[in-house]
């Protein structure tokens, strides 16, 4: 029922917008927006729908705190990107219950996508570099780490990838995974918000481009 899904939409929008700056329920929002996809018939497409709201919610709220609100901005990212994340994973087991064979123990489609070889080396690449700039104790490895080509490719890669959707999680655990090792080794703090704003904003960008490149051609 697309029609009742859009008024969902409009719905948790205008609670957004008449919110009165409450922090609660921004977060209400942002579970919500993550939610709807799960109780559609194209789980997908709402998706995509509800990534471009998130994206227009965190530039209103960069244009309310201001320039010195960088790390609640970089909060409410990790807080709708873990969102979207359980969505995916809720969706994904949903998914393989409705398509697993108890009698057989297979698994039908659409689990079952194919990843090219070089793109798995190129997932791998994105790791291992910065990885080992961080390993080797390099305070800002600004070649490796911080740098805007790695961001770029975490961001690009899952266009490639058997499944966008899939290939934009191992792109989020890539980049997860980076901060973590890099705060425990205490690399550069700058360094590592930079890194990690910029691959965050670009897994966003691709979203939106993804989601013209499915409306439109």
């Amino acid at each position: 029922m697309p029609n009742v899904t859009a008024l969902f939409y409009i719905a948790i929008m205008a609670f957004y917008l008449l919110r009165s700056n409450d922090g609660s329920k921004l977060i209400i929002t942002t579970i919500v927006l993550a939610a709807i996809p799960l109780f559609t018939s194209d789980y997908w497409q709402w998706l995509q729908l509800s990534g471009l709201l998130s994206v227009i919610i965190l530039i209103i709220e960069k244009e309310k705190a201001g320039a010195t609100a960088g790390g609640a901005i970089a909060v409410l990212v990790a807080l709708f990107i873990g969102a979207f994340i359980v969505s995916v994973i809720i969706n994904t087991g949903l998914t393989f219950s409705s398509n697993f064979k108890l009698s057989t123990f297979e698994v039908k489609a659409p689990l079952s996508y194919g990843w090219s070889t070089h793109i798995i080396w190129l997932y791998c690449l994105t790791f291992v570099i910065p990885l080992f700039a961080i390993l080797r104790g390099i305070k800002k490895p600004v070649a490796f780490f911080g740098t805007n080509l790695t961001a770029l490719a975490l961001a690009v890669l899952p266009h490639y990838c058997g499944s966008f959707i899939y290939g934009l999680m191992l792109s989020v655990a890539i980049i997860s995974s980076l901060y973590l090792v890099a705060f425990v080794f205490k690399t550069d703090s700058e360094q590592r918000f930079m890194f990690t704003y910029m691959g965050m904003s670009g897994l966003l960008t691709s979203c939106i481009v993804k989601g013209v490149m499915v409306a439109y051609f």
